[in-house]
Formats: C-alpha cells, sequence, structure tokens
C-alpha cells in the first residue's frame, strides 16, 4: 500500500502548472476626433452607396401593372406559383416582352406617320389638293393650273397638272375611260393609235419618274416636255 500511495503522489506532481499572473500595463487607446472626421469626409472611406429614388412615369406605371395582370393570368393558366428554373423565368418575363413590342409598333407607328406627313407636305400642298384627281380632272381648270404652277418655278407641279390635262382631253375624245382605280399602263393599253400610244407612253415615263420619282426638273427641261405634250394634244384632235 505504500508503494502504490507514493506512486499516485509522483503522478499528481506531473501535472502541476506554475500559473503566472500578467503584470503588463494595458494602455488604453483613444480614437483621435479630428482624424476620424477627416476619415469621413475621404470618399474612399465611404463604402454605402447612395442611391436617388427615381419616380416612376405613368409609363412605368402602366407597363408593371399590366405585367402583374398578365403574370396573374398565367398563374391562372398554368400554374406559374409552381413552376420553377427557366421555366419560371421564361413565364415571368413573357409580359414584359409582349409590353415591349407593343411599345416597339406604337413607335413605329407614329413615325410612319409623322413621316409620311413630312413627305406629303410641302410646296405643292398649298396650291391645291394633289390626291384628288377626279376633282382636278373634272371640275378645275387645268391650264390655269399650270400657268400658277409655273409663275411659282414649281416645274414637277406643272408636269402634274399637264398629264391630267392630257388625260382629260383623251377622255374628252373618247379615246379612254378615265376612272379612279386605273393606272397609267391602263390608259396605254386602251389607246389603240400607234403614234398616239408611243407618245403617251413616253410621257407616262416621264410623269411616272418626275412626280413619283420626286425628281425636280429646271424650266429648259420643262420647256421640252411641254412641246412634247403639245404635240399629244395634236395627236389627240386628229384621233
Amino acid at each position: 500500500m505504500l508503494l502504490t500511495f507514493e506512486a499516485f503522489a509522483k503522478q499528481d506532481s506531473l501535472v502541476i502548472k506554475v500559473i503566472k499572473r500578467d503584470t503588463s500595463i494595458i494602455v488604453q487607446k483613444k480614437i483621435n476626433q479630428k482624424a476620424l472626421e477627416t476619415y469621413k469626409a475621404d470618399k474612399e472611406f465611404i463604402y454605402i452607396e447612395e442611391t436617388n429614388e427615381v419616380e416612376p412615369t405613368w409609363l412605368d406605371r402602366l407597363l408593371n401593372w399590366l405585367g402583374r395582370q398578365f403574370v396573374k393570368l398565367l398563374e391562372w393558366i398554368f400554374g406559374v406559383e409552381n413552376a420553377s428554373g427557366i421555366f419560371a423565368k421564361i413565364l415571368t418575363s413573357i409580359p414584359y416582352i409582349i409590353a415591349a413590342i407593343l411599345l416597339f409598333l406604337i413607335v413605329k407607328f407614329f413615325l410612319k406617320v409623322n413621316s409620311n406627313s413630312i413627305i406629303n407636305t410641302g410646296t405643292n400642298s398649298a396650291i391645291v389638293n394633289l390626291t384628288n384627281e377626279e376633282e382636278l380632272i373634272k371640275n378645275q381648270d387645268l391650264l390655269k393650273l399650270i400657268q400658277q404652277a409655273i409663275a411659282q418655278n414649281n416645274f414637277r407641279l406643272a408636269v402634274r397638272y399637264s398629264y391630267l390635262n392630257m388625260l382629260k382631253q383623251l377622255e374628252q375624245q373618247k379615246l379612254i375611260v378615265w376612272e379612279q382605280q386605273k393606272t397609267n399602263e391602263d390608259y396605254i393599253k386602251e389607246i389603240s393609235k400607234q403614234s398616239l400610244k408611243k407618245s403617251f407612253k413616253e410621257l407616262t415615263r416621264l410623269y411616272d419618274f418626275v412626280w413619283y420619282g420626286n425628281f425636280e426638273i429646271n424650266e429648259l427641261e420643262f420647256a421640252k416636255a411641254t412641246a412634247n405634250f403639245e404635240e399629244v394634244y395634236k395627236l389627240i384632235e386628229k384621233a
């Protein structure tokens, strides 16, 4: 028993550790308030991103509302709340795609209307409504309109009136039957006399080139065209 006790006593002496008390002095550091304010003013130490909230426009609100309604419709039809993965992303993006397409079509429509108004509005519109050929041929004094266009140096418009006057004379001589829906090629086919048909065809090409091709002609070129019109007038009288 004595040997056992001594053995345990030696074993316990081996695990005893000596704990030393820390006697070092801790110096408390204080933050320099002036230096702290300097850091606060330095942008490089500002890690919070400031965001300015922008009030949504009426168009944004409309598109958001349409998107929500469409998503509700899809949820009712397909059960979007149960969808997952790429299918759910596709379904939720469909209303925005449709809204973008509608917006594109609306913008395209207004651009087209505006471009047409620019093309159709010019010096010619101040004289007479140029699209109403029936009114010009049946009720207007085309010779007077030709002179007015020449006085304004609008030789392109004068070519148009000269051509309509030629159609008017062809109809009066019953060489063609004028109708609003007919084309100039139809009138060429209706003329039976070959010499008149040839001259009329040449002036038709000139008219299409000048009027529908939107090409301007000068005074000298118009004088040559006038001589050709006078030649056709003579052929109409002889027909």
